[in-house]
């Protein structure tokens, strides 16, 4: 069966002289990998670089239950992304995005909810004429609430402990290590409270979003025992100061 599909480029790397293997993530179909023949060849008819981090692409592709590597036949570019191709900053958001996505996506199912928080946050970013610096922290927030182990806001004037196994604020510390006080508590607070309105309106500074950050991606690991390290944070911090 051939399947049209919206999707988003998460992964792409080198397969034979003259084929690529990329891993989308499809409206129709979920979490998908695909061979792409022929895109290394100089008159490729599909071309390599529609498949960077975060594009939004349109798909032709077989599609038999139970196969495993799947052959995409057509792809096109279903929305321009010219804002982050052109721009240092967000081309290492995206890269963050996508890797992030590519660790923590693990199911096959269609969701279009999650689909199109997705798509909606990377032309977000695209069009994007302000500071991105909390971009980061605002999507891994996001994803985690898409994903079923989002953080609860109840921090209080008692509750200034955040349990990252239990994912919310309690008034005295667990007996496991994985928890953390004030400061960085009220702070992750605030960035909760904030997320709806845009994190523009904070003002974090560099070192606070970098252990925000690091603590996000330390709740990734302990509730996606799959996730490992994320590699694209050390290109993040280093244009974005993060």
């Amino acid at each position: 069966m051939l399947i049209s599909s919206k999707g988003i480029v998460l992964h792409c790397m080198d397969y034979s002289e003259t084929s690529v293997i990329v891993k989308v993530f499809t409206e129709q179909i979920g979490l998908q990998s695909y061979i792409v023949k022929g895109v290394r060849k100089k008159d490729a008819r599909i071309k390599r670089n529609l498949f960077a981090p975060v594009s939004i692409i349109r798909l032709m592709a077989n599609h038999k239950e139970g196969e495993g590597l799947r052959l995409m036949r057509e792809a096109s570019c279903e929305t321009q992304l010219n804002g982050i191709a052109a721009d240092m900053p967000k081309t290492a958001v995206s890269i963050f995005i996508a890797e992030l996505l590519s660790r923590a996506i693990t199911a096959q199912m269609a969701d279009a909810k999650l689909f199109a928080f997705i798509e909606n946050a990377v032309v977000e970013l695209d069009a994007s004429t302000t500071p991105i610096a909390t971009f980061p922290l605002s999507f891994a927030i996001e994803l985690s609430q898409h994903l079923g182990f989002g953080p609860d806001n109840n921090h209080s004037v008692s509750a200034t402990c955040f349990d990252m196994l239990e994912g919310k604020f309690c008034t005295h510390a667990p007996s496991h290590p994985f928890h953390f006080f004030e400061p960085l508590s009220s702070q992750l607070a605030a960035v909760l409270q904030n997320i709806s309105t845009g994190l523009s309106e904070l003002n974090l500074p560099s070192p606070v979003r970098t252990e925000l950050l690091t603590k996000l991606l330390e709740y990734y690991r302990i509730h996606i025992p799959s996730f490992g390290l994320m590699k694209s944070v050390q290109v993040l911090s280093a244009v974005l100061n993060v």
